[in-house]
């Protein structure tokens, strides 16, 4: 394990806990980067009254850059600076090969919430990011919410 790249939801609980995993798993002098891909159907179904693109464009950039702004939110504690977090829009598994491959990885990690019944039927995005992965990946499975 040289390069790792680590994929995480911007909720605090599960990225936190997938990145202190990660940093753990890490063997001394490997490199360890993250992403977090915003899915584009967050912002490629939202109606532009004006029909001219603008507020696409306007609300496709505010979008980034409060994922830019929560990402390194949840590295910066951690020691993780921010020419080794990546911001990716698009399908989430899609964008995730991409970029092990563009980046040289190889190791992935990811957080899954080891969901059943339906929701494990309906696919969750750690399943997806599996299917076809190029490099070696580990999973966390992230805790259960406790219940009140």
């Amino acid at each position: 394990m040289k390069k790792v790249l680590v994929a995480v939801e911007l909720n605090e609980e599960a990225g936190q806990f997938v990145l202190r995993k990660a940093l753990a798993a890490c063997a001394p002098g490997a490199t360890l980067e993250v992403v977090h891909v915003v899915d584009a159907s967050a912002v490629k179904y939202s109606v532009d009254p004006t029909m001219t693109g603008k507020m696409y464009d306007e609300m496709y950039q505010q979008t980034l850059a409060a994922a830019a702004a929560r990402l390194d939110a949840l590295c910066a504690p951690l020691g993780i600076d921010k020419s080794r977090q990546h911001i990716r829009y698009g399908r989430v598994a899609h964008e995730i090969h991409e970029l092990l491959i563009e980046g040289g990885y190889d190791t992935c990690m990811v957080g899954s919430h080891g969901y059943s019944g339906w929701q494990r039927v309906l696919g969750s995005k750690a399943a997806s990011v599996l299917h076809g992965v190029p490099v070696d990946t580990w999973v966390f499975r992230l805790p259960k919410p406790q219940k009140n």
